[in-house]
């Protein structure tokens, strides 16, 4: 959930480097060059000068710390570790920020970060694998610089399911866009137009690549990791493989940039995007007096199908979260005598009645799968909405879902 609004990550590393890296002046040189052509294949012209940066491992992890200190802290950084593993995502003990660290880590095969509008290049990158992750790269700085792509995903402005639904746009237009230097290579003439049989077949081709032996701790993460660095790729490439089936150029998708999907929902599914806008609705929980809340906001339509797919199969996870349509997710810290004993609390509505029944049953029957050692769940379906909280204390979570009704407002979509 973390890793969305870090950084533009290259499209990651898919075999290990086989050569001698370039040396920083040829990378330099290599970067300019790939930032012609791809001005030229998608008709936008960078205003100022492409500021670049050449970085090592060791210099991308001190990066990617600061960059979680900046962006989130070390205390949310906690508090979403723990909200993850209350929620059955995270196995107990697991050190996420620790984790998300050396994640990205071994993936990055270079970045651009919005933040400071700087390309860095990665110095031990072999130069066969250099070409298209450059493609990739440079094109975030066009996006960025040029359509504001970058503040998308500020995490401060915009929910962490928009934050994900952006990141998705972002990376999905960018993996194709490479898909096309690759093959402009290729055909050694330019391609502007991706076939979008093509952008499928390469997005099936990611969960694979990015998790096989060379990738030690990827392959080794939790399922719901996983997943959420995948995502942005491969949902995203199949989002605009579904726009250009429906006819979409790639002329047409810089109005996205201005019109940006606003949920995982839209991502997953295409059409409540492009054809029904399907809009999700807010929701507001007030905090009750002497409560602390570490963690609070909308965690969408891929977070909950994660829920259901950790214990269910991944068909009946697909439908029972597929009716999504707002929520409010929450790790409440209650004092009680001298402990502090968390409660997730979630307020979420669905689309229709039977939607909302379906997941409560998918809930339902996806925690009891997790044992008698699991944080005690409650679930309130009323019409609409599935209200539940997850705790270790039984009778504290059952006093927190009591009170939601009354301390919950939904409102419509912005």
């Amino acid at each position: 959930m973390l890793a969305a609004s870090l950084l533009l990550a290259g499209l990651l590393q898919v075999a290990p480097p086989v050569s001698a890296p370039p040396s920083s002046a040829d990378l330099k040189a290599m970067a300019q060059s790939t930032l012609g052509r791809l001005e030229t294949m998608r008709g936008q012209k960078l205003s100022r000068p492409l500021v670049m940066g050449v970085k090592s491992r060791a210099e991308v992890t001190r990066f990617i710390q600061e960059r979680l200190r900046e962006e989130y802290g070390p205390a949310q950084v906690e508090a979403e570790g723990e909200l993850l593993t209350l929620m059955g995502l995270l196995p107990a003990g697991t050190r996420y920020g620790d984790l998300v660290t050396r994640l990205l880590t071994e993936q990055v095969a270079g970045f651009y970060d919005h933040t400071r509008q700087t390309l860095h290049l990665a110095d031990w990158i072999a130069p066969e694998l250099q070409a298209p992750v450059m493609a990739h790269e440079i094109f975030h700085a066009i996006q960025d610089q040029e359509w504001g792509g970058g503040k998308l995903l500020d995490s401060k402005a915009h929910s962490h399911d928009a934050v994900l639904a952006h990141a998705a746009l972002l990376e999905g237009d960018a993996t194709q866009v490479m898909i096309a230097y690759m093959q402009s290579a290729e055909a050694q003439q330019p391609q502007t137009e991706v076939d979008a049989y093509a952008m499928t077949l390469m997005a099936a081709s990611l969960p694979a690549s990015m998790a096989s032996a060379e990738f030690p701790v990827m392959s080794s993460a939790p399922d719901a990791l996983k997943q959420s660095l995948v995502f942005p790729y491969q949902s995203g490439l199949v989002f605009f493989a579904a726009l250009r089936n429906l006819g979409w150029k790639s002329a047409d998708f810089r109005k996205l940039y201005s019109d940006p999907p606003e949920s995982t929902e839209q991502i997953l599914h295409p059409e409540k995007y492009a054809t029904q806008r399907d809009r999700p609705v807010r929701v507001e929980v007030d905090l009750p007096k002497g409560v602390q809340r570490p963690w609070t906001n909308t965690a969408g339509e891929l977070h909950y199908r994660q829920v259901l797919s950790q214990r269910l199969t991944a068909a009946t996870a697909e439908r029972a979260a597929a009716g999504w349509g707002g929520d409010l997710t929450s790790l409440e810290h209650y004092r009680v005598g001298p402990k502090t004993v968390p409660v997730v609390t979630a307020v979420t509505v669905w689309d229709t009645e039977a939607d909302a029944r379906e997941f409560d049953e998918a809930l339902r029957a996806s925690h009891a799968a997790r044992g008698p050692d699991a944080p005690a769940l409650a679930s309130q379906l009323d019409g609409k909405q599935v209200r539940l909280t997850l705790s270790p204390d039984k009778a504290l979570g059952a006093q927190a879902l009591a009170q939601l009704p009354t301390r919950t407002r939904i409102l419509p979509p912005r």
